[in-house]
């Protein structure tokens, strides 16, 4: 009987170290990125002009940086929003319209290359929130 005890206290402790480290493994494998991290705590204010087209910047454009493999939005309002991108040989490029919800992150654009100039167009109206690129 002794022996049986004994064995129980000892495949109990492993069953508990086991998911110890089970939990441990769990937590650090859900933990965001640190790219991501460091893109997002790079981001900028933005509001869009108050009249159609509604786009950020007013006029221009902005250029992306190696901080951000992607162009991530975070407007106040849900909103459909487009990136339209201005190559070095002229013209305009925009993506199609992705429903971004409001007050989370959303891409509005992937894997763009850096030194990209774009500028954000939103389609129901007026915008303001964070930007990352």
């Amino acid at each position: 009987m002794r022996k049986h005890a004994r064995s129980l206290g000892v495949l109990a402790a492993v069953v508990l170290m086991a998911g110890g480290l089970t939990a441990a493994t769990t937590a650090t494998a859900t933990a965001a990125p640190t790219g991501v991290q460091s893109c997002l705590g790079g981001a900028k204010s933005f509001s869009s002009t108050s009249t159609a087209p509604y786009r950020w910047p007013g006029s221009g454009s902005v250029t992306t940086t190696s901080t951000c493999n992607d162009i991530n939005v975070k407007p106040y309002y849900g909103d459909n929003v487009r990136t339209c991108f201005l190559p070095s040989s002229g013209g305009t490029s925009c993506n199609a319209w992705r429903w971004i919800s409001g007050g989370v992150w959303g891409l509005a654009a992937t894997d763009v290359k850096d030194g990209t100039k774009f500028y954000l167009e939103f389609q129901l109206g007026y915008e303001y929130g964070s930007v990352a690129y």
